[in-house]
């Protein structure tokens, strides 16, 4: 009798233990994303108020809703979007491309100075990018490509190569040989292998790959700020916080382009979510 109480506490203490743990960590995640929405949700309440309201009223819930703030912040901030759009577009197809063919070669063919050149690579994966600001700039200037697209897209795209292409090849290395090598068996080139065989292989990766691009393009500040000066041709980060010079005091409709500017990222979240969770979980047990 004795021994079935002991036990009987002993499968108590440890039911209280897992129920307050489990109690715990649901506290501690809704603790947590009411953190991350709590700004989300400040910005839409001011989206819909105007001067006065943002005064006396900000925290208020009470009408009356200025939709019209909507209205003027979509014409204000569509060009801006257009403008980041071409350019993280343009980014991510670029990076993607050079990343794959770099995974390819690394990880399955064999060619002279691979290792050091593999090497290289992930030695400036060490590299701070704030420290690349200035020889970009200056290699941008020299090249005449300042004040358009391309320094955004190319030096955007380069710098995602050294941590990207390293994922890749870690990637490809993990695939059967025995794939690669039943196609050259059968006939078939190193560019029928990598857009037939790797490229389906890699499309989890290249789902995680894309969206991560896009994103730190999509949210890049400084560089586009140094490199891109025409106002017509600045993307969505550089046009929003120069709005607050040009419309003063104008916190409803500058909290309404805020607003709108994150309607592309919840889109594409929203389109991709699929392949950005199988990109993590292949990457996480391939790597």
């Amino acid at each position: 009798m004795k021994k079935n109480k002991k036990q009987y506490y002993e499968v108590s203490e440890r039911k209280n233990y897992f129920n307050v743990s489990e109690g715990a960590k649901h506290a501690y995640v809704i603790l947590s994303i009411l953190c991350m929405f709590i700004p989300f949700i400040l910005m839409l309440m001011l989206s819909l108020k105007d001067k006065k309201q943002v005064i006396y009223e900000f925290f208020s819930l009470n009408g009356p809703y200025h939709f019209e703030n909507y209205k003027k912040a979509f014409e204000v901030v569509m060009p801006l979007i257009k403008n980041s759009l071409l350019m993280a577009i343009g980014t991510m197809a670029l990076a993607v491309l050079l990343a794959t063919l770099a995974g390819y070669a690394f990880g399955k063919l064999d060619f002279p100075l691979r290792k050091i050149m593999f090497g290289i690579i992930f030695a400036k994966m060490m590299i701070p990018g704030i420290m690349n600001l200035i020889p970009s700039f200056t290699l941008a200037m020299k090249m005449g490509i300042l004040d358009t697209y391309l320094p955004v897209i190319l030096f955007g795209a380069g710098t995602a190569m050294p941590y990207w292409v390293f994922v890749m090849t870690t990637f490809v290395k993990s695939q059967p040989t025995e794939l690669f090598e039943s196609m050259r068996l059968d006939g078939a080139h190193e560019l029928q292998i990598y857009s037939h065989l790797a490229i389906p292989l890699l499309k989890p990766m290249i789902a995680l790959m894309g969206m991560n691009v896009f994103l730190s393009v999509w949210n890049d500040y400084i560089w586009p700020l140094v490199t891109i000066s025409t106002p017509e041709k600045r993307p969505i980060t550089v046009g929003i916080a120069m709005l607050s010079g040009s419309y003063p005091g104008e916190t409803g409709m500058l909290a309404a382009a805020y607003a709108v500017s994150s309607l592309p990222l919840i889109i594409l979240f929203a389109v991709s979510m699929k392949q950005f969770v199988a990109g993590l979980s292949a990457g996480s047990i391939k790597l």
